[in-house]
């Protein structure tokens, strides 16, 4: 039976396969551009959109908070959940009221914190080049 749509296999077989750092980045872009395109309906007064934007941004967050587990992280942990509320509560808000200034702040934060995720490097790539401290390297030129 052939597919509706290849791209949305394509994307299927992206994020299925993606690890979790690349996850969550995909999150914060898509929390991100449905949130500009909300912010762009409430300009544009489309009432209807934005709330549609606001609500697909807002599920996106909800995934984020639901998927983390502040008890692994610590105190860390702990600051990025009460960070995903308030981010949570502000689009919430900003649906209610269609306050741009809302939106744009939650844009902010999450640009930022999509930055912070950007700059952590993978941790296949941390110890590249660097011997691991329980094996042993050999001299293999003779």
């Amino acid at each position: 039976m052939p597919q509706a749509n290849p791209y949305s296999a394509y994307e299927r077989t992206h994020v299925e396969t993606a690890e979790q750092r690349q996850l969550i980045m995909l999150l914060y872009d898509g929390a991100i551009r449905f949130s500009r395109k909300a912010a762009a309906r409430i300009d544009a007064n489309d009432v209807e959109a934005a709330h549609n934007y606001l609500i697909r941004a807002r599920d996106i967050v909800s995934e984020l908070l639901a998927t983390l587990k502040p008890e692994k992280a610590g105190e860390l942990g702990e600051n990025l959940k009460r960070l995903y509320v308030y981010i949570f509560n502000r689009l919430v808000e900003a649906n209610l009221t269609k306050n741009k200034a809302m939106v744009e702040e939650v844009i902010h934060l999450m640009s930022t914190l999509r930055e912070g995720w950007a700059g952590i490097k993978p941790v296949s790539s941390q110890n590249r080049g660097e011997p691991r401290p329980d094996k042993k390297r050999v001299d293999m030129r003779g």
